[in-house]
């Protein structure tokens, strides 16, 4: 079989309300045999593919095409190619090769608003919190479609995880611990595409939180550590102080214990009220009221490092403390102090996200405690979307 094609007509030329061009060319195929398939006719040399781009509009891409035999002329066929500049993300190929889509789209949660955006406790002169302030916190959600050859049962696992590395996103870099794999669907039965392989498009969210997945919560309680000594084996165990506890040797003759907290007059306290680093009641909570100065940090590490000001080990250790830039994205970071290992150089609960220099510190003065509840998970499986036209 020998076939011939030429262009019969070109020109047919849209302009959509949204602005994407369309044009469509008509081909001319000439056969040796009225009984050619269509398989054989579409292979004639010098037709254009699927993804090709016009010849005159570069930025018209062919789209979708059709062939028709002549109604009396069994040897004569004509194929008609339509182009179009509209961004396709989704094309009409096979499973295993079709982008991983993922749109975005905006949401909100409300947290417990302990603190205000400079990181003081939200509470009243006589140090205690405000109860039941609550704050919005704004997300960004990606709805993700990706194909499967089976069933990933595997993928499950990773529901409800956060990212234990950084990813990438539509070319957009997001920390470790602030994104978080929620939602997963798998369709009861599978799809198929244009070489008639069945595959599951299974659908996931990846909810980015800007603050990270994790919980600060104020140091309160109505029970407080108490450290005991004793002289000897035989002696009776009596209440001191925290550095006579840690300097008391040997250790067999010190304690801690737990004791409900008394006012003054001897009653046990009728609510909760602020503890120390050590577990003690601190009566009334001392608050700064402005920056304590300037520090640097370097992505990936949690040591902070003051430039001006200073860190005091008796009182800072657990602090809220919060340091403009270094957070996701350059947002602030705020977190805890773990330890102080000198005036000018302590260690945070929190890696930063972004180096900074010479940056503003606020150091509230209140004690916290940092959770994170939900798991880590390494995402090197995970299909990410890529369906950014450039992708």
């Amino acid at each position: 079989m020998t076939a011939t094609a030429r262009l019969y007509r070109r020109g047919e030329w849209q302009r959509a309300e949204d602005g994407s061009e369309s044009v469509v060319d008509v081909w001319e195929i000439v056969t040796d045999d009225e009984e050619t398939s269509i398989t054989d006719v579409l292979a004639t040399s010098g037709l254009p593919e699927k993804g090709d781009s016009h010849d005159e509009k570069a930025a018209a891409i062919l789209i979708t095409d059709d062939l028709k035999q002549h109604d009396d002329v069994l040897t004569l066929w004509y194929y008609t190619a339509r182009y179009s500049t509209k961004i396709s993300t989704r094309e009409d190929t096979a499973y295993n090769v079709q982008r991983i889509k993922g749109g975005i789209k905006s949401a909100s949660k409300d947290v417990p608003a302990f603190y205000d955006s400079r990181g003081f406790p939200l509470v009243n002169g006589a140090g205690d919190l405000y109860p039941g302030l609550t704050k919005k916190r704004r997300l960004k959600v990606f709805n993700c479609t990706a194909n499967f050859t089976e069933i990933p049962n595997w993928f499950f696992e990773f529901s409800d995880t956060i990212n234990a590395a950084a990813i990438v996103i539509h070319g957009k870099t997001y920390p470790a611990g602030t994104c978080k794999l929620t939602d997963i669907d798998c369709p009861d039965e599978p799809s198929k595409d244009k070489d008639g392989n069945l595959y599951w498009p299974v659908t996931y969210n990846i909810v980015h939180d800007p603050d990270g997945y994790f919980l600060l919560l104020p140091n309160k309680g109505s029970n407080e550590i108490v450290y005991q000594v004793r002289d000897d084996a035989d002696s009776e165990w009596t209440d001191t102080t925290v550095s006579a506890y840690n300097s008391k040797t040997p250790t067999t003759d010190r304690q801690k214990t737990k004791r409900r907290i008394q006012t003054v007059e001897g009653q046990d306290v009728s609510e909760d009220i602020w503890l120390n680093a050590d577990g003690q009641a601190q009566r009334v909570i001392s608050l700064n009221t402005t920056i304590i100065g300037t520090a640097n940090m370097t992505a990936g590490d949690a040591t902070i490092t003051l430039v001006s000001g200073s860190f005091d080990s008796t009182i800072h250790k657990g602090s809220l403390i919060k340091i403009l830039g270094a957070g996701p994205l350059s947002r602030p970071l705020v977190t805890r102090i773990d330890s102080v290992t000198s005036s000018t150089v302590a260690e945070l609960a929190i890696a930063a996200f972004t180096t900074v220099t010479a940056n503003n510190v606020w150091l509230s003065g209140a004690i916290v405690n940092q959770f994170v509840m939900d798991d880590l998970a390494t995402w090197t499986g995970v299909p990410l979307p890529n369906n950014h036209p450039t992708a």
